[in-house]
């Protein structure tokens, strides 16, 4: 039995470190977390149930295993692909054209932000984990908004309303596509960041 476990093909060491996270991840974004099985991750990756046991001990680690990698790469990975720049407002210009893109990876990013928040409104683990990814996210445009120039009460303000209007883009994305217009939004930002410059400039906007 234990030889066997050795040479089957779909052994857990053949899989991708994130096969069986990326693959829950592609099925909640395209059909909900109930539709989050293992069976269906198996099918999805090529494999049988066995090796999803010798990485996770049941779903539940799994799911929380999800809201890890959504969180680190959706949240703090796009902030770092940013940290090279040499301003404040060409990161946050980066930063919110990053985020725009259509794809991470398989995944279509605005189904996976409206479905992680549509599972949020069921399950307290994963709500907690929107409340503090939400924070997270607009407490870092309100560091940078900072730098430009914003002060303590405009910052926070605008910092939401480059968050709001990023949020509802991705709903706007998945269920009227044809008003989904990046340029308008990206016009918005400018409008944000330009404001928040005025302020460090002296300059009434």
């Amino acid at each position: 039995m234990v030889a066997a476990k050795a040479t089957e093909p779909d052994r857990a060491g053949d899989l991708a470190p994130d096969a069986w996270v990326t693959g829950g991840l592609e099925i909640l974004s395209e059909e909900g977390i109930d539709a989050v099985r293992v069976e269906r991750i198996a099918k999805r990756i090529g494999v049988s149930k066995g090796p999803f046991y010798w990485r996770y001990p049941d779903r539940p680690a799994l799911l929380k295993a999800m809201l890890t990698h959504w969180r680190a790469e959706r949240t703090r990975g796009l902030i770092d692909q940013v940290a090279a720049e040499t301003s404040a407002r060409k990161r946050l210009d980066t930063l919110v054209r990053l985020a725009l893109r259509d794809r991470y990876g398989s995944i279509d990013v605005a189904r996976l932000e409206g479905a992680v928040r549509a599972w949020a409104a069921q399950d307290d683990v994963a709500a907690a984990v929107i409340r503090e990814v939400d924070s997270e996210r607009i407490q870092h445009l309100e560091g940078e908004l900072a730098l430009l120039g914003a002060g303590p009460t405009e910052r926070s303000k605008l910092a939401q309303a480059i968050y709001i209007g990023l949020i509802g883009l991705y709903t706007v994305r998945r269920y009227t596509p044809e008003f989904a217009a990046d340029p308008a939004y990206l016009a918005i930002v400018e409008l944000v960041l330009s404001a928040a410059e005025g302020r460090r400039d002296g300059h009434q906007s």
